[in-house]
């Protein structure tokens, strides 16, 4: 066979090849087919997530106390706090203390000489409703609560006309006796503000910039329990129903997102409520069911009973 009859079949062979292996193949081309693209490389470095936003928590009003009586660590003394007119609101304050001629024996006096004390609005600069108390020689502060009043001010105030002296400092609030069957709503009450506690503190504390008040807020949160303590020690049966820790942590949450707020932070907001528990053996959400048991079998049919006389059979 001379060279051009093996010419030939090499051309007809070349010519049924798949297109796609005729194909050349270039250096820096392209790809060509259906594959995903590449991922292009992000555009700049990734944002920081926003500063968290403070819980809300509830902000009592004048209609939690009005007309109530109130009762120093929920036994002594008694507070009536009405309303004078539309825009202004008075107390009738009798307090507790002790007897400046003989230190120890108790003593009790009106504060406002039979006549109701007149209470100045303030603001919220604690969160919650503040009122002013003048009482010469012992002003008084006092923060509206859920059902109680906080009041600060002044150390022991003596009053010689009455020969007693007297520290109204403390939550005022209802008598134990009423406080024990309210113990779920309390308990509720004192997680909600214990939850809102905390997130308010991340909230203020990432809005912080200064380092030395980073430090100060740190250390108010540090001894916000003991602070709590010392104020809820002395009231009446408090480790039962736990009345005064519970309004005193709400206290807190409330100052904490004024706080936020005051540093140019969003308003609070309402806190998501924690779905309930599922009881215990519940499948979880998105977690296929377990097979169902497999039936037991029946049990085997005893064998019949022979007699020993079957065995001569």
């Amino acid at each position: 066979m001379n060279m051009f009859a093996r010419a030939v079949p090499l051309c007809l062979a070349l010519a049924a090849a798949s297109p796609a292996a005729a194909q050349l193949m270039l250096p820096q081309a392209p790809a060509t087919g259906g594959g995903p693209a590449a991922p292009s490389a992000p555009s700049g470095p990734a944002q920081p997530p926003p500063p968290p936003r403070p819980v809300a928590v509830k902000i009592p009003g004048e209609a939690t106390v009005l007309g109530r009586t109130l009762f120093f660590n929920g036994t002594k003394g008694r507070m009536i706090i009405e309303r004078r007119d539309r825009a202004a609101l008075s107390a009738t304050i009798i307090a507790v203390g002790e007897k400046m001629s003989a230190p120890g024996e108790a003593c009790g006096l009106d504060l406002g000489g039979g006549r109701p004390l007149e209470m100045t609005a303030q603001g919220r600069p604690n969160g919650v409703p503040r009122f002013r108390i003048d009482i010469p020689a012992c002003p008084l502060d006092v923060d509206l609560l859920d059902g109680a009043v906080l009041v600060s001010g002044a150390d022991a105030c003596p009053f010689p006309e009455g020969n007693c002296r007297i520290d109204a400092r403390g939550l005022w609030g209802p008598g134990s006796g009423t406080l024990e069957g309210q113990l779920r709503a309390i308990e509720s009450d004192r997680s909600a503000a214990d939850r809102a506690v905390r997130e308010n503190f991340k909230a203020l504390l990432a809005r912080t910039k200064d380092r030395n008040a980073v430090k100060e807020v740190a250390s108010e949160q540090a001894g916000f329990t003991s602070e709590r303590e010392t104020v809820c020690r002395d009231y009446a049966r408090e480790s039962v129903h736990g009345f005064c820790s519970a309004r005193f942590t709400e206290l807190r949450a409330a100052e904490l997102a004024a706080r936020v707020e005051a540093l140019g932070g969003p308003p609070p907001v309402a806190a998501t409520p924690r779905p309930p528990r599922p009881p215990a053996g519940a499948p979880v959400a998105g977690q296929a069911l377990p097979p169902p048991a497999a039936a037991a079998p029946p049990p085997a049919a005893p064998p019949p009973s022979r007699s020993i006389f079957d065995i001569f059979r």
